[in-house]
């Protein structure tokens, strides 16, 4: 019995549906970005871990997934700056850039590497550049770094005015307040050093630095116990630290020196 023209085309429309259902339906790309994001997510708690090797095998693994994120590459260019290879670290940052070009944190973090660097003019571009950003949710980190980049060229003036800027966007940064700190310290104002000093392990009871450098101003004041008291705080915290090393240094210079 001969088909009709109906059923005709109902048959090529069956056999069209056969041919479509047995190929593959390629994913959405928010399916990529969605499981490249785990693997972001493990490489920034093991960078933050300081388990470097670990953080670049996985944030790799999320670069092959999804080679398109901007947040990717800022980290795996964080991690190869951490490592002390800032021509990586360079080159990654940049090609996040290249996908997201106003992005203040990758911009903050290339300015931080030109510091590192000695770049210190590049430094300042990339720093201002992030802070030209109005939806840039962290300025007063750029503001800090680009205090510190004129602090290097030893513009002093211009250090502590965009250090104040910083504490104005967050009275709790206590990175600003520890160079702010220094500034004063080196100035011999050293009321002034000991009150940022103070603060930076308020907020951060982690900085040794802010501790150490706390000490030294209490032995300038003529402050000894409040400065042996703080250096032993350094020991007790932080006992493999550089800072360690130093304070034990001063504690036994002041006890030959009692002797």
């Amino acid at each position: 019995m001969p088909l009709t023209k109906s059923s005709k085309a109902f048959l090529l429309l069956a056999m069209l549906l056969v041919v479509a259902s047995c190929q593959s339906v390629e994913p959405p790309p928010s399916f990529y970005k969605e499981k490249a994001d785990i693997y972001l997510e493990r490489a920034a708690i093991y960078y933050h871990e300081g388990r470097l090797a670990e953080a670049l095998k996985e944030a790799y693994q999320a670069q092959k997934v999804y080679p398109k994120d901007p947040e990717v590459y800022n980290l795996i260019g964080l991690i190869y700056m951490d490592k002390g290879d800032f021509d990586k670290a360079e080159t990654n940052f940049k090609k996040a850039l290249e996908l997201a070009p106003d992005n203040p944190e990758v911009l903050n973090n290339l300015g931080s590497l030109y510091l590192l660097k000695g770049e210190i003019k590049k430094a300042i571009t990339s720093f201002e550049k992030a802070l030209k950003n109005p939806f840039y949710q962290r300025p007063f980190i750029a503001y800090t770094n680009l205090a510190w980049a004129y602090y290097k060229l030893g513009d002093r003036k211009k250090a502590f005015s965009y250090l104040n800027q910083a504490i104005q966007y967050n009275p709790r940064y206590a990175t600003a307040y520890f160079y702010r700190g220094l500034i004063a310290f080196e100035e011999g104002r050293y009321e002034q050093a000991r009150l940022d000093f103070r603060r930076a392990v308020r907020f951060n009871r982690q900085d040794m630095a802010a501790r150490y450098y706390l000490g030294l101003v209490y032995l300038r004041l003529g402050e000894e116990e409040k400065a042996k008291k703080v250096w032993e705080s350094i020991l007790q915290l932080a006992p493999e630290s550089r800072w360690a090393l130093k304070a034990e240094e001063k504690l036994m210079i002041l006890k030959d020196l009692e002797n």
